[in-house]
């Protein structure tokens, strides 16, 4: 006779005191529900009968938790236990409705990445292979290059410059520049990421308009690490400045630093002062601590803020003149 709340085939607890090992496929019923609630609790909420099986519960025991509703059917052989139904719920319960070589992608992993303020209901997915529709879900087909992917919480996401080049498919340049803006104030790209996915991606739909949306982000095609950095010099060169150094090392007091902008002869340093970043505490006392120790060593330490480039560009160019030792501007 079966033991009471046990599968057939499982050892009892008794017989695992005595050395004798359980099998890995083999659960007691007892356990499912904390077996499916851990499951779900990693993935917002959602877990597939797929998961279930491979841990140890049986099709009668899936269709039982579905009849009195502690499992709710979302898609096809996905569910939900519980009531939650945020974005990273959604997000999960589509991912695993197309499978786990899938990521979350374009407009969905903008959202993730915070780059918008609310989440498409419709989930975009990317997945290897083709695959039927399913309610609620954009399949994208193309293959997933480990270098295109991070997990946000556990869930498998396009990495912020691999976002940006889904998107350069969906969206025009203006609006994907704003966007790529965005990833930079955040710090979550750089230039050189960018520049890399587009080497990853150059033949694929979509790196037209990401070359596009390149050049207003890295117009000079200089080492450069934000949109201001790439305003400033785009400033430079219109007002006809002698050539610079941009993000170029330099030996201060026993320490190296990289200044944005570099006129070395003239011992000018400048810094395109992000407002972000430099809110930071921390970050706001390095900054001064920096410039202090530049001026000891006979640099002129220089911040150049949006606010400079926006409303001040010919004051800003006067005193760039003064301090590299030129006349004014023809």
């Amino acid at each position: 006779m079966r033991a009471r709340g046990r599968q057939a085939g499982c050892v009892s607890e008794e017989r695992m005191k005595k050395g004798v090992e359980r099998p890995r496929s083999c659960i007691l019923r007892a356990d499912w529900d904390r077996l499916i609630a851990d499951l779900a609790g990693r993935q917002a909420g959602r877990v597939s009968r797929r998961q279930l099986l491979a841990a140890g519960v049986s099709h009668d025991g899936i269709k039982a938790r579905v009849r009195s509703g502690r499992l709710i059917s979302l898609h096809h052989g996905v569910y939900a236990l519980g009531h939650r139904s945020d974005a990273r719920a959604r997000h999960w319960g589509a991912l695993l409705a197309v499978g786990d070589d899938g990521a979350i992608s374009h407009m969905s992993a903008m959202a993730e990445h915070r780059l918008v303020r609310h989440a498409p209901i419709v989930v975009d997915v990317t997945i290897p292979r083709r695959l039927a529709g399913r309610d609620g879900v954009r399949v994208h087909v193309r293959a997933l290059e480990r270098a295109s992917l991070t997990a946000i919480e556990g869930l498998p996401v396009t990495t912020p410059a691999q976002t940006l080049f889904d998107l350069a498919t969906m969206l025009g340049t203006e609006q994907l520049t704003k966007i790529a803006n965005e990833a930079f104030v955040q710090r979550l790209v750089t230039t050189d990421d960018l520049h890399a996915t587009l080497g990853r991606n150059r033949s694929r739909k979509g790196a037209s308009g990401f070359r596009r949306m390149l050049a207003r982000i890295d117009p000079e095609g200089r080492r450069i690490r934000s949109p201001l950095e790439a305003r400033f010099n785009a400033f430079l060169r219109e007002r006809g400045f002698p050539p610079w150094e941009s993000n170029a090392r330099i030996e201060v007091g026993g320490e190296t630093i990289e200044p944005d902008v570099l006129w070395r002869r003239q011992r000018v340093a400048v810094e395109a002062d992000g407002r972000d970043p430099h809110l930071a505490p921390l970050t706001f006392a390095s900054d001064r601590r920096r410039d202090r120790r530049l001026r000891v060593e006979g640099w002129e330490p220089v911040r150049v803020t949006t606010v400079d480039l926006d409303d001040r560009p010919d004051e800003l160019d006067t005193d760039l003149r003064v301090l590299l030792g030129l006349g004014p501007r023809r």
